[in-house]
């Protein structure tokens, strides 16, 4: 676990691991659990770890006033409160997190102040320096801020992460990623490449384009020219922003909408196919078995045994 609490008395905070078929609250895919059940109240803590990133959610469920010491793993990290309200404090620095807030802090040993029978839920990623070099990055501190409604929707989409063990932690690596550009655009810091506001536009325009239209292969001359922009920034754009090139953005695109249908309707291998933008279901099954290595038809099967488990 990578942080640890203790009481205003120095007493440590005990938690345990839970076993995920024991656990009967809303699970992370891919986390630990760790729990502490005690007089002042419970704290259930999800993470996550990647050699890259760690993230997770911290869920207090407090029944009287509540101060706690934490030690947080060292390097910077991102803290967004989902629900509730804590003060936090260091020596003589005092601030206060307001559900819908985040901010990114490089302490590693912080005061927090919980008010009596109160409810708060944290979601929190380290950044591994590693990760922010091959991003280009050179990332700062910064104080409470509220979320943009892109960043709030994407957090509570990666907590309950739709896709199984095979694209799970694709999934993970480009939400991290696109937090980190929700960050940088709502500070106005530098995007790698001096990327300006339009730019940024002009690749998610790129990006809804290739959604909405599977089933075409776009160059890049065509859809920096349809878009506004240079092929060498739509190029560049699409791999610090998406951590892939606009081709396997595609790619991931029709096999992310295959797995959808796969789960979610009975349609035939042949209409899936189609409706993923292939020609052929044999040049779908193909594709797929790259990508998860299994067949459409295991995957859908595996789906329903798991659903009816649950």
């Amino acid at each position: 676990m990578t942080v640890q609490y203790f009481l205003a008395d120095g007493t440590s905070v005990i938690f345990q691991e839970i076993d995920r078929k024991k656990y009967s609250d809303t699970w992370l895919p891919g986390a630990k659990v760790f729990g502490s059940n005690s007089e002042i109240g419970l704290i259930t803590i999800q993470e996550v770890e990647n050699p890259l990133f760690v993230f997770g959610q911290r869920v207090f469920e407090l029944f009287r006033q509540a101060k706690f010491f934490a030690n947080e793993r060292p390097g910077l990290r991102f803290e967004a409160l989902l629900t509730g309200e804590i003060n936090l404090s260091r020596d003589d620095k005092k601030m206060k997190l307001k559900a819908g807030q985040y901010h990114l802090t490089d302490i590693p040993l912080f005061t927090s102040l919980f008010k009596k029978d109160t409810s708060c839920n944290i979601f929190v990623t380290y950044f591994s320096p590693e990760m922010l070099e091959q991003l280009g990055l050179k990332l700062l501190p910064c104080p409470p801020s509220k979320m943009p409604d892109k960043m709030n929707y994407l957090i509570h989409e990666m907590l309950r992460n739709p896709y199984g063990e095979n694209l799970r932690d694709f999934y993970y690596h480009n939400c991290i990623r696109e937090l980190l550009f929700f960050h940088l655009t709502q500070h106005n810091q530098p995007i790698p490449g001096e990327l300006e506001d339009r730019d940024i536009a002009a690749i998610y325009q790129a990006d809804s384009i290739i959604s909405s239209n599977l089933h075409q292969h776009f160059t890049i001359d065509k859809l920096s020219r349809m878009t506004g922009t240079n092929q060498f920034k739509l190029k560049k754009g699409f791999k610090h922003i998406f951590g892939m090139g606009v081709f396997h953005r595609l790619l991931f695109r029709r096999m992310e909408h295959a797995k959808v249908l796969l789960e979610t309707t009975d349609k035939s291998i042949g209409e899936i196919a189609m409706l993923a933008g292939y020609d052929t279901a044999a040049g779908f099954i193909h594709a797929f078995g790259r990508v998860f290595k299994k067949t459409p038809r295991a995957w859908r099967l595996e789906s329903k045994e798991k659903l009816e488990e649950e």
